[in-house]
């Protein structure tokens, strides 16, 4: 029998949502059918939940559960891997994911570095590690549809961000992103001087 699922949580792997609907089935609790618009909505607002609670409680590692991917031990919130050798059965796309865990430079909730502060309730790390793990994700998604999940999850929900050093932004070309709108192309000043700057992360495709 699954855990009562406090407050609220978004599943995005289709064999824990099947689980979910036949437990739902045989209880007394009802399943609505939403618009694509409501449930975008409802997404963004239990994630947004999630971050003002997240903010408003001492840091600790027990404010957010860890929620694993299926079949890895590093694709989600924190790993439960008992050593740098300790992938699961998705070995290549658990890799990837490891190996974007030990980014050198990153910023947990709270850190500030840079002159960046990260006022998310996720770990936000340098844009060269995000690329490294997109190039990673989309090697091994060429006979992966795993990997393009893990992908879809991290890149195109619009939720998570980067830091580079570049050119001053001057706006938004294009935008896109499955839970809320994130910026897909820059516009820059190309004669200002660089500086550290947080950018929304291209869509995974």
């Amino acid at each position: 029998m699954l855990p009562a699922v406090p407050h609220s949580q978004v599943f995005l792997h289709r064999r824990i949502v099947d689980e979910i609907m036949r437990e739902l089935a045989s209880s007394e609790s009802p399943v609505a059918v939403v618009e694509a618009a409501e449930l975008t909505a409802l997404i963004s607002a239990c994630y947004a939940r999630a971050a003002h609670d997240k903010r408003n409680q001492p840091p600790s590692a027990t404010n957010f559960p860890h929620i694993i991917y299926p079949g890895t031990k590093w694709c989600g919130t924190g790993n439960v891997a008992e050593g740098l050798d300790d992938l699961g059965p998705l070995r290549e796309v658990d890799a990837c994911c490891r190996d974007h865990d030990l980014c050198p430079d990153d910023l947990e909730p709270g850190q500030t570095r840079h002159n960046i502060s990260n006022d998310s309730p996720f770990t936000m790390t340098h844009c060269d590690c995000n690329e490294s793990f997109r190039k990673c994700l989309m090697k091994v998604g060429l006979g992966s549809g795993e990997a393009k999940e893990v992908g879809s999850a991290y890149f195109s929900t619009g939720l998570f961000q980067c830091y580079r050093l570049a050119k001053p932004t001057k706006g938004c070309k294009q935008w896109a992103g499955l839970l809320t709108q994130a910026c897909q192309e820059y516009e820059f000043d190309e004669e200002g001087e660089p500086r550290w700057q947080v950018f929304d992360m291209k869509s995974f495709e």
